[in-house]
């Protein structure tokens, strides 16, 4: 496979440590990639729904579950620790055995689709379409042969060519779903703009890594990822439960209630995992780079606790402004849910982004057990929402139990991460308490008055704005962490 020597990015690819500033700032075009991968997604399930019927836009939405729910299950973290390997292993050597690990977890996930494919098409409703299923085990495949050097680059502060890995193959694959929908692919657009996506991660992470494509073995880096990856095939297994809720409906409810499921909280939690993505791997190498030179890990801990608090209150608070006339305009009346649904949504969603406090020190210490008892801890939350849709309950009953559990889900994860780590727990408590009880507040202002003019609606929402940034920037300027995010930027 042909690669590219480092060019442009040749100051950004120093070793952690020896740049002095810009480092969040030097993040930007990977903050750009991960919107379009979050706004792709969002734009194919748009047309989808429009393109296709309620029932066959259901069946290609159960089509990205399963493949989901497969990959979380087996997911050890090899991206994860190209960036963050110690430095004594060789690069050229411990890449090889990554790809080789890599290859191997491809090929048995692929054998496990292609066997399951009949399973998949009985749950869903859709027995004649079983050989649509099993294509996912060739995409699975396929992405094996993915050349991990671009992604160890993040570790020196080079985003730009994962940025554009990402960017170019979301927008590829959202071109070519929407051909094949608009062709009469039916469900099976989704499998082209799969395997469309896949071929361009492939082609540019070979053209744009600086090291060379080959497998190899080395001892030492296999023991090396195995004992970080091991605690996180548990997370994988919580983090499958975790998603488990568009399962549960569809299994229950049928795929025109997964599709309309999907857009009203599937849609509104799409960038969360993207965002995910991007904070982890934007503060990665500041707890590496922290570690590395022995320095005290508070300050940036809180700083990185506010910074997530924030935006998981913005998020949640823009989903309960906003949510349900966005969706009923974009998607049309058929998918527009009631303001309630989407107070809850944003409650679980802020949750849930809050349940990253640990992640990227954990990632940077090696602590990966913390990761997986965090996904424990949620996936269990998963439960009562299970019990309530089975006995019979609405959509926004089940949103109320998930998001309850994982609340009492996160307050135990943060008594683990104080433990683990040196967070001011004051700072902490803070964080974690005021997402939840500003946008609480509107999900009971919203059953208490479900007939509220938007305009009432609005300048409520505005209130809790103010007061929430005003506690927000008091907090700040007490702790410092303002002052510590403005260094790092």
């Amino acid at each position: 496979m042909s690669h590219s020597t480092v060019t442009a990015d040749e100051e950004l690819a120093a070793p952690a440590g020896q740049r002095t500033g810009h480092k969040l700032a030097s993040s930007t075009p990977l903050l750009l990639a991960n919107l379009v991968e979050a706004l792709a997604p969002l734009l194919r399930n748009i047309a989808l729904a429009h393109f296709l019927p309620p029932g066959q836009f259901g069946l290609a939405i159960s089509l990205a579950v399963v493949l989901g729910l497969i990959e979380v299950l087996s997911d050890f973290g090899l991206p994860v620790f190209a960036i963050r390997k110690p430095d004594e292993l060789p690069s050229a050597e411990a890449l090889a055995t990554l790809h080789s690990m890599s290859l191997i977890r491809s090929a048995v996930l692929a054998l496990i689709l292609i066997g399951l494919s009949p399973l998949f098409a009985q749950v869903f409703d859709a027995r004649s379409s079983h050989w649509v299923y099993a294509l996912l085990g060739p995409v699975v495949l396929l992405r094996g042969f993915e050349n991990l050097g671009v992604k160890e680059m993040v570790r020196r502060y080079a985003f730009k060519r994962e940025a554009v890995v990402i960017a170019s193959a979301q927008t590829i694959g959202l071109v070519a779903t929407l051909v094949a929908a608009l062709t009469g692919a039916g469900m099976a657009a989704m499998i082209v703009g799969m395997i469309a996506s896949t071929c361009m991660t492939l082609l540019l992470s070979h053209v744009l890594s600086p090291v060379p494509y080959r497998l190899g073995w080395q001892p030492e880096t296999a023991r090396e990822a195995a004992a970080f990856g091991r605690p996180l095939l548990i997370n994988g297994a919580a983090v499958a439960l975790m998603t488990c809720d568009r399962l549960l409906v569809g299994a229950m409810l049928g795929p025109v209630a997964l599709a309309l499921y999907n857009v009203a909280y599937g849609t509104a939690t799409l960038p969360r995992s993207i965002l995910a993505r991007f904070l982890t791997n934007a503060f990665l190498p500041l707890f590496v780079e922290q570690r590395d030179q022995g320095r005290g890990a508070r300050p940036l801990l809180d700083a990185w606790a506010l910074c997530l608090s924030a935006i998981a209150f913005l998020y949640g608070w823009g989903l309960a402004l906003l949510g349900d006339r966005a969706l009923g305009l974009v998607f049309g009346p058929l998918y527009q849910p009631s303001r309630l649904f989407m107070c809850l949504t944003g409650l679980s969603v802020g949750v849930k982004i809050l349940t990253l406090l640990p992640a990227p020190a954990a990632y940077a210490n090696g602590v990966t057990r913390l990761i997986s008892w965090g996904s424990i801890l949620s996936a269990v939350s998963i439960l009562p929402a299970a019990i309530s849709i089975y006995g019979g309950s609405t959509l926004e009953v089940f949103v109320l139990v998930m998001a309850v559990a994982e609340f009492c889900a996160l307050l135990a994860l943060a008594r683990l991460a104080c433990q683990a780590f040196p967070f001011t727990r004051s700072t902490l408590a803070f964080a974690v308490l005021l997402p939840f009880a500003s946008v609480g507040a509107l999900a009971l202002l919203a059953v208490m008055a479900p007939a509220m003019t938007f305009a009432d609606w609005a300048a409520t929402c505005a209130t809790i704005l103010v007061c929430a940034l005003f506690a927000y920037g008091v907090v700040l300027r007490r702790t410092g962490a303002g002052t510590v995010l403005f260094a790092q930027w």
